[in-house]
């Protein structure tokens, strides 16, 4: 009996806000690589729902609590994560417990990395890039990556997060209409509304 009610209980079809709720909820589709479009349909199903494309996704820049939801499903269905420091970027992956595997890419060997990594998105991987701290290709690796990218028509889709200077700004009561964040050379002469030199611990 307490089965036949549960079946009663049970509607035949979601009411139709719910169903609407749903299909907004619902993934995308991506463009699978062509040789797992090729497998089994158990194959097909494993695969995850990210668009091929270079995702360069923001970091916490000193709690890993600083992190979008959009960041760790990126990271977790990427295909791979290029990092500045695989060390580094364990700690993240682990606290979060995404699985994707890493692959160091930092000043010394871009250059190097780049022909495979264009190759491997051509064959239509997403390919996740990650930085120490805040966001790849601003003063850190990515940005040739990223222009290589467009040059050859691959989408480069940038994944938002925590800032540094917009943090400090934020809180430091000074006028925000006007400000300049960048490196600050000995040489430069500073004609600037609003100077931040931040370092985070």
């Amino acid at each position: 009996q307490a089965l036949f009610s549960l079946k009663l209980a049970t509607p035949r079809r979601l009411p139709s806000h719910l169903r609407c709720a749903a299909a907004v909820a619902s993934p995308l589709p991506r463009r699978l690589p062509a040789a797992a479009s090729n497998g089994s349909p158990e194959q097909r199903a494993s695969e995850t729902d990210l668009e091929s494309g270079l995702y360069l996704v923001a970091t916490p820049i000193g709690n890993l609590e600083d992190i979008t939801l959009r960041a760790l499903r990126v990271l977790k269905c990427a295909h791979v994560i290029l990092s500045e420091d695989t060390r580094h970027s364990g700690k993240l992956l682990q606290h979060y417990n995404i699985k994707t595997p890493l692959l160091s890419f930092h000043k010394f060997n871009e250059r190097e990395r780049e022909p495979i990594i264009l190759k491997r998105l051509h064959e239509g991987e997403a390919i996740a890039v990650i930085s120490d701290a805040g966001t790849p290709g601003i003063s850190d690796p990515g940005m040739e990556l990223a222009r290589l990218c467009a040059t050859e028509k691959i989408p480069v889709i940038p994944i938002p997060g925590p800032s540094a200077a917009i943090a400090a700004l934020s809180a430091s009561g000074l006028p925000t209409e006007e400000f300049t964040f960048g490196k600050i050379r000995q040489y430069c002469t500073l004609h600037l509304s609003i100077v931040i030199i931040l370092s985070i611990q």
